[in-house]
């Protein structure tokens, strides 16, 4: 049932901006999530128009929102991370 769990969790967090696992994942106030550097690249080419919106839902946000680390999201790509690297190693 835990191995289940985990998959699930690895097709969650996954970022659909660049498409691989989250780095340095953030949530963003309509509740998506993104890999910081993601959104932020997104959010700069938007600031022309002063308006920044979420690549998914479209939900718009002024002022730009302040991003904070999702540590919950963090700590399962982590754990998701080391469960391939070990898995790679028992395999070489």
């Amino acid at each position: 049932m835990a191995d289940k769990g985990i998959q699930l969790a690895g097709e969650t967090i996954s970022c659909s901006i660049c498409l691989d696992f989250l780095k340095d994942p953030v949530t963003i106030p309509c509740g998506h999530s993104y890999c910081r550097n993601c959104i932020k690249s997104f959010w700069d080419e938007e600031d022309r128009k002063g308006i920044h919106s979420c690549p998914q839902c479209r939900k718009t946000f002024t002022p730009r929102p302040v991003l904070e680390k999702n540590i919950m999201l963090a700590a399962l790509v982590e754990q998701r991370t080391n469960r391939t690297i070990g898995y790679i190693y028992e395999l070489t």
